[in-house]
């Protein structure tokens, strides 16, 4: 019965080591198992809490225009404008239409313009930039939001007017907000979409 006892806690010692190698077998295995690549996002989440609302309104706004969700993209309007843009927007030959959604209708500019739609889903690395500032003038705060792939464009190249109006046509989306009450009102038309001649300039810091 002894011989018996001592082979059955040997057998128990036994397993319970082979557990737990297994556990640890498991453990070293999934830490050398490839994991998917991040894509780190080259400007951080903005710090303070108005550019973060900023931000996260653009990605929302983002994924209305690539989903053509014209009505969620209609909320985001100037309330001035909103149901003139909404009848333009059911056009699909309209101005408005062609400039957020159908490259192929546009007709001004030389030729380099894309829509808004094209600009967003066609770009390899989408990103945002959140631009804060408070105006010398009237003291308000100011907000833009700029759409661009950061494979071709830095957040750095956003800092320059002369860059922007050279490669906003193509390849950036830009749109000025104003912070009203706590709440960010658009003060341009959709995606800035008269004032072709640059996009927003970008004045001070991420906030």
């Amino acid at each position: 019965m002894k011989i018996r006892a001592r082979a059955n806690n040997r057998a128990c010692v036994l397993g319970a080591l082979l557990f737990a190698a297994n556990i640890f077998c498991g453990v070293s295995l999934a830490g050398l198992r490839p994991q998917a690549k991040q894509t780190k996002p080259s400007n951080a989440l903005p710090r303070g809490t108005a550019g973060r609302n900023l931000y996260m309104m653009g990605e929302k706004i983002s994924k209305a225009v690539l989903d053509k969700d014209i009505a969620t993209l209609l909320t985001y309007d100037r309330a001035d404008l909103r149901s003139a843009d909404e009848v333009s927007l059911k056009n699909t030959k309209s101005d408005l239409y062609c400039y957020i959604f159908d490259s192929d209708c546009i007709t001004w500019g030389s030729g380099n313009w894309r829509s808004v739609y094209d600009k967003l889903a066609q770009a390899r690395q989408l990103e945002i930039k959140v631009s804060v500032s408070s105006s010398p003038y009237d003291r308000q705060t100011y907000g833009s939001l700029f759409f661009y792939d950061a494979s071709g464009v830095s957040a750095k190249d956003l800092r320059s007017r002369d860059y922007l109006c050279k490669e906003g046509p193509a390849n950036i989306t830009s749109w000025k907000f104003r912070l009203e009450n706590g709440k960010w009102k658009p003060v341009t038309p959709l995606f800035d979409s008269e004032t072709r001649a640059c996009p927003s300039d970008v004045q001070g810091d991420d906030q």
